[in-house]
Formats: C-alpha cells, structure tokens, sequence
C-alpha cells in the first residue's frame, strides 16, 4: 500500500517518537537467530538492532572503500560502516533526517535527495538499500544501481519482497522473481542471496505489542481530550478531528499492511541480496 496522504507528512512524528520517546537509535528491523525467539523490551529490541547493523557490516565485500546508502535514515548504519572503515555518503529525501546524521569521516555526508533523481559526482563500490528498495519503483532502483555504482562493484539490498498480489502491500513492492529478472536483463548477477524472514519475526512480534498496546491508544486519548472540549471548539475544530480519525484508522490499516506478523507471514518474505555489477568491457 501508498503512503497514503493523511500520512505523507509523518515522517516527523515517527522520528521523534522512535527516538525521543522509545530512545531507539535505529529505524531499521532487528535480526534474532530463530522465530521462537522472544523479544519482550526495549532493550531486547536494540539488541536485534544492532545484529541486523552488524549483518549489513557483514555483508560489505571487503575490497570495497566508498559505499552509498539509499535511504540512510539517522545513519545509525552508516555510522557502524565507518566504524569498520568504509566512506558512507547517506543518501535521503527527508531532510528530518541531517541533523541526526552520524559520521566519523571527513569525506563521509548527508545527500538531501531521492535516488530517483539524484546523479552523483563519483561512482560507489556498493549501493546499499536497507529496508529502502520499496520507497520507489523496481525500475528507478535498478537504474539507481546502474548510475550509482563502478564497473564491477556491487549493490546490497536487504528488504521486503511480495508473495501476493493483495491489494494493501505497497505498490512499489515486487515479487523476488521480478527483482531477479530485472537483475538478469541489466547484467547484475547475484553472488549471495538468503532469506532472512525467520529472523524478523520477533521484532514484528513486539512491535505490534507496542502499537497496540501503547502508540494506538495514547492516540486515541488524545483525540478523545480533544474532543472534551467545549462545543463551540469542537465546531470549530471539526475538521481537524474529522482528520485525526480518518489517520488513526488509516494508520492502524498502514501497520497492517507493513508491519503486523500475521499480514507479512501471509503477504510477504524478508530477502537480502548481494549484487555484482558487470565489469567494464
């Protein structure tokens, strides 16, 4: 599913309360070793954070040096990538996003840009999407990949991937035999691939409990305070809370359709993929 409108402008909203009220310091998934394990805390949660940080780490070929990351967030990975050595050029369109940007590096940077239209000045060893290849179209990717990255070096996707066609997954998503197919016809070959849906599953688990249990209701307060205003205000703000019930059940559909265990069990599959581009001929 869209971002729908009522949600566009978010964006803010989820920022400060991931870090001014949770205290997290990643936007990203965590990664446990199995399904049935349990996340039952905020500080559990960090914890698979920070596994997922180190995978991504991991999966950096090592004769790699300058790497971009599409949809960077707060840079809580890329900070991690230039701990362990690499140049990081953070790459977002939401400009929330700098003043939490992270970097060790001189020659590390925040780009305030979408990678549809963003044309860089140097070419990257490894373009990497983190939980970022459904923000736009499977062509603007690929062709993102294509501009963006040297002869020879490599992309990194980590991220969601549709098993059906219901009509609430976001339209941007695509079936893995899609990305694969669009890989094969541009040249790039897939030199490690690995489904990593068992290892999310107990952080969609907690954090549905913590949206139905404490963001979704707290929301609710709010709009039930408001409405205990006096008449006239209710009148006169009769829109702004027509508004806010129209995003309170627009919001609670988006968490089905994005992040809820069940939907994404039925729905979808959680892939990551390490893509060689063609060396020059």
């Amino acid at each position: 599913m869209a971002i729908h409108p009522l949600l566009a402008n978010a964006v803010d909203f989820e920022l400060r309360f991931c870090l001014e009220v949770l205290k997290l310091e990643s936007f990203h998934l965590g990664y446990s070793d199995s399904e049935q394990d349990v996340i039952d805390s905020l500080s559990a949660l960090k914890s698979a954070q920070a596994t997922y940080t180190q995978s991504i780490v991991d999966w950096i070929p090592n004769t790699s040096c300058t790497i971009l990351d599409v949809g960077c967030g707060i840079g809580d990975v890329d900070l991690a990538l230039e701990k362990a050595g690499y140049i990081v050029h953070g790459l977002s369109p939401e400009a929330q996003h700098k003043p939490y940007f992270r970097n060790l590096h001189p020659e590390s940077r925040f780009i305030h840009s979408g990678i549809e239209t963003y044309n860089p000045m140097i070419q990257y060893d490894v373009l990497l999407m983190s939980e970022s290849n459904n923000y736009f179209t499977l062509l603007d990717g690929m062709s993102a990949i294509a501009r963006c990255v040297k002869p020879g070096g490599h992309a990194l996707v980590s991220g969601f991937f549709r098993t059906s066609d219901d009509p609430l997954i976001n339209s941007n998503m695509v079936y893995r035999t899609e990305f694969e197919n669009a890989c094969g016809l541009r040249g790039f070959r897939v030199i490690r691939s690995e489904n990593m849906s068992h290892r999310i599953i107990p952080t969609l688990r907690f954090t549905e409990s913590l949206f139905r249990q404490y963001m979704l209701p707290t929301l609710r307060i709010v709009q039930d305070l408001m409405l205990g205003f006096s008449p006239t205000l209710r009148f006169l703000l009769g829109t702004v809370f027509k508004r806010m019930g129209n995003f309170l059940e627009i919001l609670e559909q988006w968490y089905d359709a994005n992040l809820s265990e069940g939907y994404f069990r039925e729905n979808m599959t959680y892939h990551a993929y390490l893509i060689q581009i063609p060396e020059q001929e």
